[in-house]
């Protein structure tokens, strides 16, 4: 009999074929299989003919059979219950022989590994899990889903704020200059006086200019900002009295106007705040 209770080499090759002639070869053959699949301390445990968990792995258990009849539910019930509170360990089994309906339903129900060897050392996968371990690379393999293999997922990195820019210093500007010579053109009839006018024009971009330099978020600082500019346009209506001189239709562009302005500054500024209080952890 060939132990192969060896150290297992960093890349495990495909275990090479031998004949199984008794149990003991059959667990030493399920354990450089499991070393195979990545579980590279895997170590047979002869115990008696099938007695116990015969392949030990720090994130996997084994059991093996040699026997030519079906395996049935109650062994893997078995298996099952020598892992006791260990439950981030992969659970295989192997057996010569085949197994019965029950069996296989009761493996998937609780993610056992099923495998069936053949007398010369080859191994077939039975089940999902069984071709999951077998397909993996070594690199990837994880341990059997359960209460002690849950592991808090890491918090992700939050993505880094990006600045809003020159184009916050843009609209300020805008704005500025619509405040310093708006007024004073011959289609604008500043009420109550061009002073008066330029002072309550100048309010929004002086706003918008403080609030560019201490802002650091463009999420943040865009939407509003755009609110408050969007602002500013009802407001050289509403002080503009050469619009309000003549009959209601003359009135109802600039009316329109504002309120559909002052409409979406509204928006802009509460949809930005409904957003960042949800994105406050």
């Amino acid at each position: 009999m060939t132990n192969d209770n060896t150290p297992a080499a960093i890349r495990p090759q495909t275990p090479a074929r031998r004949q199984i002639q008794s149990w003991q070869e059959a667990e030493h053959n399920a354990a450089a299989w499991m070393r195979h699949w990545g579980y590279e301390d895997a170590r047979a445990h002869p115990g008696g003919a099938d007695g116990g968990v015969d392949v030990r792995s720090a994130r996997a258990l084994g059991q093996v059979k040699y026997q030519g009849s079906a395996v049935g539910r109650p062994e893997l019930q078995r298996l099952f219950g020598a892992r006791g509170r260990a439950t981030d360990k992969q659970l295989l089994f192997f057996t010569g022989s085949s197994y019965a309906g029950t069996a296989i339903e009761y493996a998937a129900e609780n993610g056992v590994a099923l495998f069936v060897y053949g007398l010369d050392g080859s191994m077939t996968a039975v089940n999902a899990p069984a071709r999951r371990i077998s397909a993996a690379p070594p690199s990837v393999r994880t341990p059997a889903p359960g209460p002690a293999a849950s592991r808090p997922a890491a918090r992700p990195t939050p993505p880094k704020e990006s600045r809003p820019g020159i184009g916050r210093f843009i609209l300020g500007l805008v704005l500025v200059a619509v405040a310093l010579f708006i007024p004073g053109s011959d289609s604008f009839a500043p009420r109550p006086n061009r002073v008066l006018v330029t002072i309550l024009l100048l309010v929004i971009p002086c706003i918008l200019i403080l609030w560019g330099i201490t802002e650091k978020s463009r999420r943040r600082f865009w939407p509003t900002g755009l609110g408050l500019f969007l602002l500013d346009p009802p407001l050289a209506w509403l002080s503009n009295a050469r619009l309000w001189r003549g009959d209601a239709f003359d009135a109802l562009l600039p009316t329109t106007m504002t309120v559909l302005f002052v409409a979406a500054s509204v928006l802009l500024i509460r949809w930005n705040a409904r957003t960042g209080r949800a994105a406050t952890p």
